[in-house]
């Protein structure tokens, strides 16, 4: 009862203040990311407040009654009316429970100049989205190795790949994406499942070369390694400076992070993911990525991004 009250409280508040879609910042990232630590950076920069996973289906039934599937894929030049109108809706904080407004204090969406919108199931039609909406900073486009996404999810065990069958034939538009299903089906091992479906997922925005103009690629790794001068790259994409209070966030470790050593170890903590897994088994999920065509992402712990900054 106390959080339906205070859902309710949130979403009269953001009906009051009007927010525009186009002013909101898009984190598109995937579970299991990083992308709770930005978006706790992001929300220290500015008065701003967090709308939580709006896509996923368990939480948001809109998102399910219009026919989304968990990793919905959506193509750049579809016409959906119906998805559009909803996205709009959500980027403008008219879709509030107490999923989507659970990760800010309800003073924050009182002051909150802009809304951050954290979505793990968006990566499938942001080259959609960014068509749709002509924002007015660039969303961000989240990666980190999806090997390192592969260890994290299965440590947690609560992304059992048992029903990706089920959800690979789900959402509209799902049959032209028929040969890759076909191909994720044919896997043998619950790893490169998981991998060859966050390849399914990011192909399209990797390769689009609109989504590549419109929106800021950032890498866990990076971030991790160079946190200050990615967060300059970042705010300098807005053509903004960076906030005193977002450099300080940045060397926080997320309310998310299991394990306290992203900060203290940061290159250990990127590569961490090459002790969980065989010689075998890495060579197996190499293989997946080499299937996709994904060539940002191997054997190596770091992307291969011309963001590199060295330590000096």
């Amino acid at each position: 009862m106390k959080q339906r009250i205070r859902s309710a409280a949130v979403a009269a508040i953001l009906q009051v203040r009007q927010h525009k879609a186009e002013d909101a910042i898009v984190l598109s990232c995937d579970p299991r990311s990083g992308s709770t630590w930005l978006s706790e950076v992001l929300s220290a920069s500015t008065p701003s407040a967090v709308i939580w996973e709006p896509f996923h289906r368990d939480h948001v039934p809109q998102i399910r009654d219009i026919g989304f599937a968990w990793r919905q894929y959506i193509p750049p030049e579809a016409d959906w009316p119906e998805a559009e109108r909803l996205l709009r809706k959500i980027l403008s904080g008219g879709l509030i429970n107490e999923w989507t407004s659970w990760a800010s204090p309800v003073a924050d969406y009182i002051k909150a100049e802009r809304l951050i919108v954290k979505c793990c199931r968006a990566n499938g039609f942001l080259p959609w989205m960014v068509r749709k909406v002509a924002f007015n900073r660039r969303p961000i486009h989240f990666l980190r190795h999806p090997f390192a996404i592969t260890a994290s999810q299965i440590k947690m065990g609560n992304f059992d790949t048992s029903g990706m069958g089920a959800d690979l034939n789900r959402g509209r538009y799902s049959s032209d994406l028929a040969e890759s299903a076909a191909y994720i089906r044919g896997l043998e091992t619950p790893e490169e499942k998981i991998v060859g479906m966050w390849c399914r997922t990011q192909k399209t925005a990797l390769e689009d070369e609109v989504t590549e103009a419109c929106v800021t690629r950032m890498y866990y790794e990076t971030l991790s390694l160079f946190p200050e001068q990615e967060i300059e790259r970042l705010f300098a994409g807005w053509g903004e400076s960076v906030p005193e209070n977002a450099l300080a966030q940045v060397q926080k470790a997320s309310r998310m992070t299991q394990e306290q050593s992203l900060l203290e170890n940061p290159e250990d903590q990127v590569s961490k993911w090459r002790t969980k897994f065989s010689d075998r088994q890495i060579e197996r999920m190499c293989r997946v990525l080499k299937d996709f065509d994904i060539e940002i992402y191997g054997e190596d712990p770091m992307p291969k991004t011309t963001h590199f900054i060295s330590r000096e």
